[in-house]
């Protein structure tokens, strides 16, 4: 007889199955993690007792009750008995949250057009003080000690809607047939794991064969895992949102159907892990879900809950012990290679966000985990770095990742414009002599060798795109000033020269058969920006004017035949908007060249004055907000099915009101960000 055990998720087992577990370090544990946790009564059970022990010893402690730093919440407490440690209130990282809620509404206008095309907002400040077991997934259950119940439908209930996603019958409806999940499971293995690296390959596959051969695919099988459904939701989502569309119409996988899938499976994957209630019940599962999911949320237009689920699960991570996996913590070595992996892309995807939220949650001083291995998969020995594995892209990223937070301490320990400038220059040396000194071989222009992975191509160019954006990114607090104020005329030359690499290397991309990445899409929104910045703020047409217009007018050409991308669709309307301001200027400038006459005779001080005149952003800001506002759709019931109705907040229009500096480039990447959709 099989004795399901339910409720804790790491600590899952099949009674009288034990023996049949191979020593094999790719199935230990493997196996059972798609099954679901522990009985609620059962749980409850070890929840008495661990209260009652809890109590006991805070009956032995009660005599240093004064001593003690903060007194312990009541163990007996049904609202609030969570496993706590209180926080010094000297500690770094007590600073570090403090310091964070000083966060200020973007200083330049240029990060704020590209913070509008992903349509981020400012992630909140999230506190943790659980602690942290070794993470392994075998790990004791780590999270909120309380009696936690996962969601189940009632059976009671009737005229259940498909766009209801909280019913299990529904998400199962939204599962592909068995050959089609393992071909996206397969191509996102093959085709765009190396670009994010969140989870170890065999491990979903393990799993996958279990999901069918023992649960014969059924989510609503008693021994699921929902937060490992949500992780398979989220590699699914992954695959049909970035695989290129030939790719897809030979799956059968129409545009309309590939949209609608999109974004019913990245909702899906919120319903799982809501009802698994992932914030209480910490698994890597969720961990590797939610970064899973940042390859398709920007380009589904979810980038601002996506950052708020990132949040959550760098907490998680935390709390699993993920930023400390060295070679001394003990463990197996499969999954302390996953969890390697799943904490490097957080790492990432924290500190590469820094320029838009100014603030980190990831202190660098202490994540202390090591760089996941540069190994192949189903391989346990370390490799050259000049040899290409699927780790290699994401460890070299993470490198320049890392440069983001130490470049912000920097800038923000400066007083003076001059030393915040010599920070950015300090920086913009290192990611230089990084890009060109510490890049693997494989990642630079030799000769592409036949025995490596189809992939590198494509990693070449990603990396060209995002190392260029980051130079931008490094310069950004000075590229506003750098179009008035020849002090920062490095800082022009070098934004343009990236913004130039950006948009040269994406419509290299569109004519490879590679995954469709969102980082193509945004980045080259901001390099178009840039260059269109750069001509307003010449005024007067010289040599590169055309140059810089002819570029922005092949990023328009290929944004508008992107399909399923809100960073696509805001990105052109953006665009179409500067490129109709420079429309106007060259109209004003003709005016202006056929009254010369005229203004000859007016006093040099005030001609002076007139031709001064440039681009107005603060303005622009304003004007493009407000009719963008006007024509935003309703909220669709896809949305409806699994989040409440997103209101306007006036935090949502605060540039309607801001005072903008005229020439702040993050006022324009923040509209090239917002959401003016939703879904």
């Amino acid at each position: 007889m099989i004795t399901t055990y339910r409720g804790e998720q790491n600590a899952c087992r099949i009674a009288g199955e034990a023996s049949n577990i191979t020593p094999n370090a790719a199935d230990l544990s493997i196996n059972l993690d798609i099954l679901s946790p522990v009985s609620a009564r059962e749980q409850h059970d070890s929840i008495a007792i661990l209260r009652h022990r809890v109590a006991e010893l805070e009956a032995e402690l009660h005599h240093q009750v004064d001593r003690a730093p903060a007194s312990m919440p009541d163990p007996t407490s049904p609202s609030d008995s969570h496993a706590y440690v209180a926080p010094d209130p000297t500690s770094p990282s007590r600073n570090q949250d403090s310091d964070s809620t000083h966060d200020t509404v973007v200083e330049d206008a240029a990060s704020i057009l590209e913070f509008l095309a992903w349509g981020r907002r400012k992630n909140p400040d999230l506190n943790a003080t659980v602690t942290s077991p070794e993470a392994v997934v075998n790990a004791p259950h780590v999270g909120d000690v309380r009696d936690t119940h996962v969601q189940e439908d009632s059976p009671n209930d009737e005229g259940i809607g498909f766009d209801d996603l909280n019913h299990t019958a529904v998400l199962q409806l939204l599962l592909p047939d068995k050959r089609r999940v393992w071909d996206l499971v397969l191509w996102h293995e093959q085709c765009l794991l190396w670009y994010h690296c969140s989870y170890y390959a065999p491990s979903l596959k393990k799993q996958l064969e279990n999901f069918y051969d023992r649960c014969h695919g059924s989510i609503e099988h008693p021994e699921v895992n929902l937060q490992w459904v949500a992780f398979l939701f989220a590699v699914l989502t992954g695959s049909i949102t970035c695989m290129p569309a030939r790719t897809a119409e030979q799956w059968g996988f129409t545009d309309e159907e590939r949209e609608s899938l999109s974004k019913r499976w990245f909702q899906a994957v919120i319903t799982c892990l809501n009802k698994a209630d992932y914030a209480a019940n910490h698994s890597i599962l969720s961990v590797q879900a939610i970064t899973t999911l940042t390859v398709s949320a920007h380009m589904l237009g979810f980038s601002n809950l996506q950052s708020i689920h990132l949040a959550a699960a760098v907490r998680i991570a935390q709390s699993l012990g993920l930023h400390r996996l060295t070679s001394e913590t003990p463990g197996n070595e499969t999954e302390k290679e996953a969890g390697r992996r799943v904490w490097a892309q957080l790492c990432s995807q924290d500190w590469f966000s820094l320029p838009f939220s100014e603030t980190y949650l990831i202190n660098p001083l202490y994540s202390r985990s090591e760089l996941p291995r540069n190994c192949h998969d189903n391989e346990s020995f370390a490799l050259p770095d000049s040899i290409p594995t699927v780790t290699g892209y994401s460890r070299f990223l993470y490198t320049i990742a890392g440069i983001m937070p130490r470049l912000q301490d920097g800038l923000m320990s400066c007083n003076t414009p001059f030393t915040r400038y010599e920070q950015v220059m300090k920086w913009d040396k290192q990611l230089r002599s990084l890009a060109t000194n510490a890049r693997p071989a494989y990642l630079s222009s030799c000769p592409l060798d036949p025995t490596w992975p189809a992939y590198i191509p494509w990693a070449r160019r990603s990396l060209a795109i995002s190392s260029s954006h980051k130079i931008i990114m490094i310069h950004r607090s000075f590229l506003s000033e750098s179009f008035t104020n020849q002090a920062f005329a490095f800082t022009r030359r070098t934004c343009l020269a990236a913004s130039k690499t950006i948009i040269k290397e994406y419509k290299n991309a569109v004519e490879e058969d590679g995954p469709v990445l969102w980082i193509h899409q945004a980045f080259s929104v901001a390099a178009s920006i840039i260059l269109i910045l750069d001509v307003l703020h010449r005024g007067e047409p010289v040599a590169e004017t055309e140059q810089h217009l002819q570029l922005v007018e092949d990023v328009l050409l290929i944004l508008k035949r992107c399909r399923n991308s809100m960073i696509a669709v805001r990105g052109v309307k953006l665009i179409s908007a500067l490129l109709t301001e420079v429309a106007s200027m060259s109209a004003r400038n003709d005016t202006s060249r056929k009254r010369r006459a005229d203004d000859d005779a007016v006093e040099p001080i005030v001609r002076s004055h007139k031709r001064r005149r440039t681009f107005n952003v603060a303005e622009f800001v304003k004007t493009f907000c407000s009719d963008n506002a006007a024509r935003a759709p309703s909220n669709t019931q896809l949305t409806a099915a699994t989040n409440p109705p997103s209101q306007p907040h006036t935090s949502d229009y605060f540039y309607e009101n801001a005072a903008f500096d005229g020439t702040s480039f993050e006022n324009l990447l923040y509209l090239a960000n917002q959401d003016f959709c939703s879904f």
